[in-house]
């Protein structure tokens, strides 16, 4: 039976996690880690196959650096890291002999929103994201947000010629993500919410995805501490997992 230890367990994400694996047959909860806890102690005690971080930008790249110098495999729903931390994460990885599994949504819907736009990408130009969560959200753009615009920068031809234009108010038209707005709100009510949208020449595209309730999240997390068994290095998102020959 895999041992799973859950990191930000007392979280939004991290309590479901916890349930999650309590409920699961083959899963076993080695221990539950939460501010003010001892990390690095709890990981020489528990002994776990995998760690789960659902913490903060804040906290982790400190909290998966330790995971994986313990020779654990980690499964990463905490947004914000950089491309210079993601490629810091790999090669610790790489020579410890785990894997990183870095997932910006572990809901299905939100990764087929994102393949979805893809797609749309080779075919019109003219597009912009709009993300919206809770007002506790800590970074801008969500990890969603900044993975879609990167994956529609990869697959467009060539971002459109761009008008004159003039923000009477400073970030009107929103922030960049390699050429594509991206705009973000963070209201209460919310949980987490983005649309994808596509112009062309009489019509408009619009990719839309709701998360209504947080336990979506937790069958992708559950399908990533399954299957991270022998893979080595950073794994960016769970489209290896559904779709292991594309």
């Amino acid at each position: 039976m895999k041992r799973v230890l859950v990191v930000g367990a007392k979280g939004r994400v991290g309590s479901l996690v916890v349930k999650g694996v309590e409920a699961a047959k083959d899963l076993e909860l080695a221990g539950a880690v939460d501010l003010g806890d001892d990390l690095g102690a709890v990981l020489a005690r528990t002994k776990p196959h995998v760690a789960v971080d659902f913490t903060t930008p804040v906290s982790v790249f400190g909290n998966v650096s330790a995971i994986l110098r313990a020779r654990v495999h980690a499964v990463v729903g905490t947004t914000g890291l950089d491309e210079d931390r993601l490629g810091q994460l790999d090669a610790i990885a790489r020579e410890h002999g785990v894997g990183c599994l870095v997932a910006p949504n572990f809901a299905l819907g939100a990764v087929l929103m994102m393949r979805f736009a893809e797609e749309a990408a080779r075919f019109y130009p003219w597009v912009e994201v709009m993300e919206r969560h809770h007002e506790k959200k800590l970074d801008a753009p969500s990890g969603t947000a900044f993975e879609t615009a990167r994956r529609i920068a990869r697959w467009r031809k060539a971002p459109p010629a761009v008008v004159a234009e003039k923000e009477t108010a400073p970030g009107a038209r929103g922030g960049r993500v390699e050429e594509v707005a991206v705009h973000s709100m963070r209201l209460p009510g919310s949980i987490a919410h983005q649309e994808v949208w596509f112009g062309g020449p009489g019509e408009t595209l619009v990719i839309r995805h709701d998360t209504v309730d947080r336990e979506v999240f937790v069958p992708g997390v559950l399908l990533a501490v399954r299957k991270i068994d022998g893979m080595k290095g950073l794994v960016r998102g769970l489209e290896p997992l559904l779709w292991p020959r594309s």
